[in-house]
């Protein structure tokens, strides 16, 4: 095994306010629920992952020009990410309001405020050089202005030489940007890490195998996330394989595909076998879902 190369993470960063519903939610009323506030962003919870698992990593985002920001900077800090922060003075930084049901599932209300506002000429330019890896969120395609960043972004670290992983997110990003679209964009990149919806969707077909082999046509390799079935990998070698997930109690799913990102990636790139990244990548879901936060 050797030691990974530093990760540049470009995405959200997001404050996250959790509410724990025991019940169905009563409409027009009030729901009792136990209410948490916590540092968030899927792009930005991948990238304390990859640091508390020793990867040297730089987070690339937007703030607004308020405490929440500032609070959310001192956090990466404290974890051992590098942030390289740019600040919106004319928009406050996001947030997520998320409804955590009783089997675990969540629902997200989103204002990603600020941190769509993420403009190419935020791009520190020293972090784009052949000895990093750069993890890009497909958060970042949603907003016209991020669009262009995260695809300045590749562009510059394919002329850099670069490796590239990038995590479609959400599904209804897709569709709304359209898959070909994404898929047009993203080509090319090392590794791809789609769940089974988003696979379904950039694919066009149901079979987990089936859609890693489809999306490997575009993509170095994918690593399929099937939540409770365990996970997929493939390569244009061929070669697939796939293995069962971990026992968890599930009390929050919220964060459990970036924490799987962050433990397979930080393996994969210090050269271990797929099966060993999966693994690696299953388990850390596995301590994730049995917490409330997604981290």
């Amino acid at each position: 095994m050797t030691r990974p190369p530093p990760v540049v993470v470009i995405g959200d960063l997001l404050l996250d306010v959790l509410a724990e519903v025991g019940g169905p939610l009563a409409h027009g009323t009030d729901t009792r629920a136990f209410i948490s506030v916590r540092a968030g962003g899927s792009s930005a919870n991948m990238a304390v992952w990859l640091a508390r698992l020793g990867t040297e990593t730089h987070f690339v985002g937007k703030v607004g020009q308020d405490v929440f920001g500032r609070s959310l900077a001192e956090e990466l800090e404290r974890e051992g990410v590098v942030p390289r922060l740019a600040v919106d003075p004319s928009a406050p930084t996001g947030k997520v309001v998320i409804l955590v049901d009783d089997a675990g599932e969540r629902t997200m209300i989103t204002d990603r405020a600020a941190s769509q506002q993420l403009r190419p000429e935020d791009l520190p330019e020293d972090l784009f050089t052949s000895n990093r890896h750069l993890h890009l969120s497909g958060y970042g395609f949603s907003h016209p202005d991020s669009r262009k960043t995260v695809i300045e972004a590749l562009g510059q670290a394919r002329e850099s030489g670069m490796t590239v992983s990038v995590d479609p997110s959400s599904v209804a990003v897709l569709r709304n940007i359209g898959p070909e679209r994404f898929l047009e964009w993203t080509a090319g990149a090392d590794l791809l890490f789609p769940n089974l919806e988003e696979g379904q969707l950039l694919a066009g077909v149901d079979d987990p195998e089936s859609i890693v082999e489809t999306l490997c046509e575009k993509h170095s390799s994918v690593a399929l996330k099937l939540g409770a079935e365990g996970a997929v990998f493939g390569g244009q070698d061929g070669r697939l394989v796939r293995l069962p997930a971990v026992s968890a109690r599930v009390v929050d799913t919220t964060g459990a595909g970036d924490a799987f990102c962050a433990a397979f990636l930080a393996s994969w790139l210090s050269d271990e076998a797929p099966a060993t990244s999966l693994q690696r990548g299953l388990e850390q879901a596995s301590r994730v879902v049995a917490r409330i936060g997604g981290r």
